[in-house]
C-alpha cells in the first residue's frame, strides 16, 4: 500500500453556500484521494444538511472554499457531496508536505 492510498479530510464544522440562499454552517467529513482514472485528486464527502440532488454547494472549511455538486441524500438527512474543484482543505497530493 502507497501512502496516498489513505484518504485525506477534514471532520468538522463547514459553511455552505447555496445561491439564493443565506449561508449556513453544518458539519462535515471530507475526504481527498488521487483517483487514477480521473488522473486528479477528487474529493467528497457527507453534510448535515438536507439539500436536493444536482444542487451546487459552496463549502467553506477553516482552510478555505471549494464547490460541490449534491448527489443523493442518507436516511438521515444527511447530503453526499462530490467536489467539482480544489478541495477546501489540505490535501498534500497538492500543497505538498506540512513545513515543520
Amino acid at each position: 500500500m502507497s501512502e496516498h492510498e489513505e484518504p485525506e479530510g477534514y471532520d468538522g464544522e463547514v459553511t455552505v453556500l447555496v445561491d439564493g440562499e443565506p449561508p449556513c454552517r453544518a458539519r462535515a467529513v471530507l475526504g481527498a484521494r488521487f483517483d487514477p482514472l480521473a488522473g486528479s485528486v477528487v474529493w467528497s464527502g457527507r453534510i448535515a444538511l438536507a439539500l436536493p440532488a444536482r444542487t451546487r454547494v459552496e463549502v467553506t472549511t477553516p482552510h478555505g472554499s471549494g464547490w460541490a455538486e449534491a448527489t443523493e441524500s442518507d436516511p438521515w438527512g444527511n447530503t453526499r457531496v462530490t467536489g467539482v474543484d480544489r478541495p477546501p482543505f489540505p490535501v498534500e497530493l497538492l500543497d505538498g508536505a506540512a513545513e515543520v
